[in-house]
Formats: structure tokens, sequence, C-alpha cells
């Protein structure tokens, strides 16, 4: 009992001295740290308490992809960070001492306030038989477009054993705009997944889905994953 005790005690010790070791380079945020670590800088998803308090991705020492950054006067931002600077989409939260506080969401790039968030995405087009189509973004360099295409009588059991087959995204017409290359990965169970890759935005196009289609228009880069679901 005694041998277990001392090394939990090591194994603690070890990931306390990894932890004060592990660089974080925003000086105001320099203090303890606990979370992903790479090349001894602060790396993945962690918090950082200093002056500042942040957490949430950070990319070699700088908070970086999506977190919360609380100031020491109380003010807070929820969103996104590129290279320690607030850049995407986010919230800024400004805390008032005797009345209510002011809130200021939108666009920031390069740590300024752009404006407020514009339709980065919209539908122009469905045919009948596509029912439900939800679209998530994501503000990074991938620059792709992912369909999860549900259809209710894919994989389906016939009489004989068979499978009726499942849709997907059998070609993309660009409209505007440019991409590499259409790509089916046809590993999930009850819908695939259908990649775009390399695509040059702004990017309109029309996906050609057994007989139905879509048309939409992406203006932003950055990752977008589309859920579309068929009752055919």
């Amino acid at each position: 009992m005694k041998k277990i005790i001392q090394i939990i005690l090591v194994m603690c010790l070890s990931a306390q001295i990894y932890s004060q070791n592990c660089i974080v380079d925003n000086l105001l945020l320099q203090g303890t740290y606990k979370g992903g670590c790479k090349n001894g800088k602060a790396n993945g998803n962690g918090k950082a308490t200093g002056t500042d308090f942040y957490e949430g991705n950070f990319v070699m020492g700088f908070p970086h992809g999506q977190g919360t950054y609380r100031w020491q006067n109380g003010n807070i931002y929820t969103g996104w960070f590129v290279n320690g600077l607030k850049d995407g989409e986010g919230k800024l939260v400004y805390k008032s001492s005797g009345g209510k506080d002011s809130i200021i969401t939108g666009l920031w790039k390069k740590d300024l306030y752009a404006g407020p968030v514009e339709k980065i995405y919209r539908l122009i087009f469905k045919s009948k038989l596509v029912t439900d189509i939800e679209t998530e973004f994501k503000n990074d360099s991938a620059n792709k477009i992912t369909f999860f295409i549900t259809n209710t009588s894919g994989g389906a059991k016939l009489v004989d054993g068979d499978e009726l087959p499942r849709l997907k995204v059998d070609e993309v017409v660009a409209l505007k705009g440019s991409y590499g290359r259409l790509y089916l990965n046809d590993n999930h169970v009850k819908k695939t997944e259908s990649l775009i890759e390399e695509v040059g935005f702004p990017f309109r196009m029309r996906a050609l889905i057994g007989t139905e289609e879509v048309e939409m228009e992406f203006l932003q880069p950055g990752s977008y994953i589309i859920n579309l679901r068929i009752n055919d």
C-alpha cells in the first residue's frame, strides 16, 4: 500500500513539473497551466491562469481555436482565436460595476472588432425530397465541405438479404469558385460522408445526390459540415 501511495505521489509531482515547464507565451496568462503540451509549449486543450485567465485550445503557446478569455477587470471574450488574437466569430462582455453589462457580438480580425456576423453561407435551392439541412462552420484553414447524408431507405434489408443503396454526393458542379476533388468515405453505418476538398472561396455549387439536388453558396474560407436528410 505504501509503495502504491509513493507511485501516486511521484506521478502527481511529475504532472505538476510537466505542467509548470509547459510555456504559455502570453505574459498575462503566465502562472499556472494545466493541459496539453508539445515541444515545451501549451498545445491542445488547456487552462492558463496568470493576471488573466484562458480556457480553450492552444497552439504552440498561444490561444488558438475556440476558447474563453477573462481579463483581470472581469471582461470576458468567448469565441475564436488565431495566434493569441481574437479572430473569427465571438462575443465580448464588458463588465459594469454599477449597471448593465455591455455585450458586443460579431466578427473579429486580428484582435479588432470587424462588425456584425454576416451570413457566411446560404441555401439557394433544394429539391422536394430533401427535407432537413443543418450546416455548421469552423473557422480553420482546411477549406473543405463535408456532407453527411441520411436517406430513409438506405441500408434497408430486402427479401433476398441485399440492402438498398445509401445516397451520396454523386457530382459537384462549381458555379463560382473551385475545388480539388470529391471524395467518398463510406464507413458510416447509417449515413454516407462525402468530402469536397481544396475549396476555393467564395464557392457556389450544385450537389447532385441521386435524383435530388442542393444548391448552396459559401463565402468564408474554413470547414463546413452539412447534415442532410432525404426522404426517398
